[in-house]
């Protein structure tokens, strides 16, 4: 059968094969020639559905306005092809004597490769539909040629993107200073998005209080507007619609990423005004999105190795002050126990920590007479101790300023108005202080709202009670003194509140009845023994459980 003359179906294979050996990515308006061509029609229009404008147009002259309002029509049907009224209203405009224009898919499988509108029927029906067969699988290998040029190119790009995250992930992960590491993640965050400015906030690991707020270049928020960056990622520019925080920056485009820690945000990273190579200012895209909150993960972990490492020079820190704070209170605290004329001393003191709040002392004064006491500082740790110290000091100036005839009660009531002026409000001292005359065998002491004393004197133990505040509480307080009469063979012995109020594993106190059944018992012991005992027992009972306040005894037997 021979075709109808102006259709050269030939010539169009002959055309479509001579782009595949030519062009393998022939223009739309060679294939739109050829299917002419191929079809013996004059004029026609192809447009690519899957790119919007992307069209060739022979012999027709379409308006602009035209060809979009049609286009926006094609993308509103179901199958992706135009309806009849669509295209009579197309051509229309064009010539009113189009009267039988027709609209043909060009399909590889169940994608549309392209959109052939023609003025007319193709005049061979056999043969052209051999030419669409041939448009199409020449589109379709350039269109799958398309997505493998792609496919390789966002694969080169995510192993760039990988590889420029790897490359500052190593090198931000060696600054170790919060404040140099902060420029340091600015610099290169900027220069990862080709951005103008940069900030970087940085909030407390709870997420409260700001720690550090940076900024490269130009500020992208105005004043404390960087204190208030939502915790939510962001991406806009100059005309799109932005939060009421935003609304204050110069910038033109803007992109924000938070920096999570164990998935809570504790702080923000934001680049503004991506750079062209024109030099212009450009939107940013989602592939720059992806790229910041990558190496916004990077940063959140250098930062916490950071903080890390500056918690740990800290800890370090506090610990060499505490065993300084130790070795000072191991010189507060009698290394030994003088010899003194008419008593046998001896005592121990078991911190719950490096350093505690008890204190114990003996003091040697003219006249043949002994001060000893034991003191508890409320608290435990480094301001107990330097409490303790305090007291230490008060108690040998005043006692030895005294010419080895103290008034206790005098005493007592001047370290207390000492402490109550330069201590802390938080902070008292309960405090057990005696003094012994070997003349006499009489003790004089005052209980400052310590643990009562106990003195053992032949077959009975008396207790020793308080008879006052603790000191440092309050400036007039007034202390009683009390006297007992010993003899040969008494002990005294005296404790802080760790021994009695020890806890076993099933929280049961240590109580004042064993206390007092130790030194019943030993009461035939050497002070030394005694103080042994009490601490072995107290061990025993609480049997490893943790402790939390200090230990102390001091035993005074009367020879």
């Amino acid at each position: 059968m021979t075709p109808p003359p102006g259709a050269d179906v030939l010539g169009a294979h002959g055309a479509l094969a001579a782009f595949e050996r030519t062009a393998p990515h022939p223009g739309l308006d060679d294939v739109l020639s050829a299917l002419l061509l191929g079809a013996g029609v004059e004029s026609g229009l192809a447009l690519d559905p899957a790119f919007p404008g992307v069209r060739a147009v022979r012999n027709l002259a379409l308006s602009t306005e035209s060809l979009g309002l049609f286009e926006e029509a094609l993308a509103f049907q179901p199958n992706g092809l135009p309806s009849d009224d669509a295209v009579h209203a197309l051509l229309a405009e064009v010539s009113p004597k189009v009267a039988d224009p027709r609209a043909i898919p060009i399909t590889a499988g169940d994608e549309i490769l392209l959109v052939l509108v023609l003025a007319g029927p193709p005049l061979d029906p056999v043969g052209f539909a051999s030419v669409v067969a041939h448009a199409a699988a020449l589109l379709s290998r350039q269109r799958m040629a398309d997505r493998v040029r792609q496919s390789e190119f966002e694969l080169k790009y995510r192993v760039w993107e990988l590889e420029s995250i790897y490359d500052v992930g190593l090198s931000i992960a060696r600054t170790l200073d919060l404040d140099s590491l902060a420029d340091e993640i600015l610099m290169k965050s900027v220069s990862l998005l080709n951005a103008r400015n940069g900030t970087l906030v940085i909030r407390d690991v709870d997420g409260e209080g700001v720690v550090l707020v940076k900024d490269f270049g130009a500020p992208v928020l105005p004043g404390a507007a960087a204190l208030e960056i939502p915790d939510q990622g962001f991406r806009v520019s100059r005309g799109s619609e932005r939060d009421e925080i935003l609304r204050g920056s110069s910038a033109q485009t803007l992109l924000g990423v938070p920096i999570r820690l164990d998935g809570k945000p504790f702080g923000a990273l934001l680049v503004a005004d991506k750079e062209n190579r024109a030099g212009g200012v450009e939107e940013f895209n989602a592939a720059d999105e992806r790229l910041l909150k990558l190496f916004g993960n990077q940063a959140a972990i250098a930062i916490e190795n950071a903080r890390l490492h500056r918690e740990a020079l800290e800890k370090e820190r506090i610990e060499r002050e505490i065993e300084l704070a130790a070795a000072i209170q191991q010189t507060i605290l009698p290394a030994s126990i003088p010899e003194v004329k008419g008593l046998v001393l001896a005592g121990g003191n078991r911190p719950t920590r490096q350093v505690g709040g008890d204190y114990f002392d003996v003091l040697s004064l003219p006249g043949d007479k002994t001060a000893f006491c034991v003191a508890d500082v409320s608290g435990k740790g480094v301001p107990a101790a330097l409490l303790v110290s305090t007291v230490h000091a008060c108690l040998h100036l005043l006692v030895e300023s005294h010419d080895g005839c103290p008034d206790l009660t005098e005493l007592v009531s001047r370290v207390n108005r000492h402490l109550v002026r330069f201590s802390s409000t938080r902070k008292f001292v309960t405090l057990f202080l005696a003094l012994f005359d070997p003349a006499t065998g009489e003790i004089v002491y005052v209980n400052a709202g310590h643990n009562p004393g106990l003195h053992v004197t032949g077959g009975e133990t008396r207790l020793l009670p308080s008879g006052g505040l603790p000191i440092g509480m309050l400036p007039n307080v007034k202390h009683q003194a009390s006297r007992i009469e010993t003899k040969s063979g008494d002990l005294v012995v005296l404790y802080s509140d760790g021994i009695t109020e020890a806890q076993s594993v099933t929280d049961e106190e240590f109580g004042m009845d064993r206390l007092m059944a130790i030194v019943e018992e030993g009461r035939g012991s050497t002070p030394e023994a005694i103080t042994a005992e009490i601490f072995r027992a107290v061990a025993e009972f609480t049997a490893g459980t943790p402790q939390y306040d200090d230990q102390t005894v001091l035993v005074a037997r009367v020879t």
